[in-house]
């Protein structure tokens, strides 16, 4: 099994073996682990409603226990009120997952794996941008995609057009350097998340429908992953 090389107008240059690191029966429990816990810490927790004791006001009853014909009510911020309080409604809570290290490394090997089985990777030979150029950066991007195996299911049952972001699905970038440049030509194409190696996150590399990889990058992965 090997991965595709592409320079940055979309000529495939040469092919990478798949390292043996990544080769192995993917445990897809193991990647919803740890794709839930991420989803999970990111959550704030602060949601609250105000339970009866908390709505201003409601202090009077609203009239006499007996002779009203009418059921007894002690207070207007009784939860069957409108503008009472909720009953059993959301309180702050901490939605934090414990994931050890060993768990998140070893479940973007997982992740990883599943997408180069998928022929859902390809490496990027080179790509240093001059000076910051959208246009530039979006149409080296999209030969290189039109180039990539995946580039069928890419674009299944969507018509592309050249120099529109209609109807884009998500690619991530992981490239291994902080070039201003790069990050600036692609900072306005929506559907382009870029990501260091050194910041690499399950969720970045999990929610994407395909990966382009620097060389420098795939290297470096390879032997902090590998």
């Amino acid at each position: 099994m090997s991965i595709q090389i592409f320079d940055f107008k979309g000529n495939k240059v040469g092919e990478e073996a798949v390292p043996s690191a990544f080769q192995f029966d993917v445990n897809r429990h193991l990647i919803w682990e740890v794709v839930t816990a991420e989803h999970a810490n990111k959550r704030q927790g602060t949601h609250k409603a105000k339970e009866k004791g908390e709505v201003s006001g409601g202090g009077k009853k609203p009239w006499k226990q007996k002779g009203t014909g009418r059921a007894r009510q002690g207070s207007i911020r009784a939860p069957q009120w409108r503008g009472g309080g909720i009953v059993f409604g959301p309180r702050p809570r901490d939605y934090r997952v414990y994931v050890s290290q060993k768990k998140k490394r070893a479940g973007m090997i997982h992740i990883l794996a599943s997408k180069i089985a998928q022929k859902k990777v390809v490496l990027l030979d080179k790509w240093e941008m001059e000076k910051p150029a959208t246009a530039g950066a979006y149409a080296g991007f999209d030969n290189i995609l039109k180039s990539a195996e995946f580039y069928a299911e890419y674009s299944k049952g969507r018509k592309l057009r050249s120099k529109t972001n209609d109807k884009r699905r998500a690619i991530t970038v992981i490239v291994a350097d902080d070039r201003k440049e790069n990050k600036l030509s692609v900072k306005n194409i929506p559907w382009i998340q870029l990501i260091h190696v050194d910041r690499l996150a399950t969720m970045p590399i999990f929610y994407n429908h395909g990966l382009i990889i620097t060389n420098d990058a795939f290297k470096k992965m390879t032997g902090k992953l590998g």
